[in-house]
Order: structure tokens, then sequence, then C-alpha cells
């Protein structure tokens, strides 16, 4: 599978695979960015990993965007 990491700032509206500590957590719809380094986003699938039960479908938060990977899907 051909992965397009993000490489300027996300758009509003698009939902993207975020990936952490190169492992793929989730993926979430971009809800606000303001084109700083802070994103509030919402999981709209959450994917198989030791991370998953941190999160659930239709959580909403704020991630800085440093920290991540967003992958185009």
């Amino acid at each position: 599978m051909y992965m397009k990491y993000l490489l300027g700032n996300p758009d509003i509206g698009k939902i993207y695979r975020i990936e952490y500590n190169n492992q793929q957590v989730y993926d979430a719809e971009v809800l606000e960015h303001e084109g700083g380094c802070w994103a509030k986003i919402k999981v709209v699938n959450v994917l198989p990993s030791q991370m998953e039960k941190h999160y659930s479908q239709g959580q909403v938060f704020d991630i800085k965007l440093g920290m991540y990977n967003l992958i185009e899907i």
C-alpha cells in the first residue's frame, strides 16, 4: 500500500491516518487548524495497536502536529 505523508498543513474536513512512533494508531478527521502546530481532530476509526484502548470512535481532542505523522488516505 502506497502511503503519502503530509508535508504541509492538514486540510479541514479531510481524514488522515495518524501515526505515532512509527505505529498507525487511528484515522481522524481534521476539525480545526489555524496554521499553527495544533489541530483539533475527531477519531473516525481506531486501528489495532498497543494504543487502541486509549481511543474511541467519535473522540475529539487536540494534537500537536509535530509529534505525529499524518498520512493521506
